[in-house]
C-alpha cells in the first residue's frame, strides 16, 4: 500500500497520485530483522535529483540511492512479478 500524508489508501487512490506526483510516498512494508508485524515499518521512497531513494524505516540511517538504470531494473522486475 502507499500513502500519502493521511490514513493508509489503496495505492490508486487519489490522495497517492498527488504523493507520487510530489516525489514522495511511503509504502507500508515488514522487516524481517526487527520482527516487526506485518505492514508497520515505513518504506520512505522519494525521487530526488534525478535519482529514487529508498530509507527503509524512515529513519535516515540506511538509504537505498537508485540511478536510472537501477530504478528501471527494479519496475521492470515489479511489473514482471506483479503483473
Amino acid at each position: 500500500m502507499l500513502t500519502g500524508t493521511g490514513p493508509v489508501m489503496n495505492a490508486g487512490d487519489e490522495p497517492n497520485r498527488r504523493a507520487i506526483e510530489r516525489g514522495r510516498v511511503v509504502v507500508h512494508a515488514s522487516c524481517s530483522v526487527h520482527s516487526a508485524s506485518r505492514g508497520f515499518t515505513n518504506l520512505v521512497v522519494r525521487k530526488l535529483n534525478g535519482d529514487i531513494e529508498l530509507d527503509p524505516h524512515a529513519t535516515g540511517a540506511c538509504v537505498l540511492t537508485l540511478n536510472e538504470g537501477g530504478a528501471t531494473v527494479l519496475r521492470d522486475a515489479l511489473t514482471e512479478w506483479l503483473g
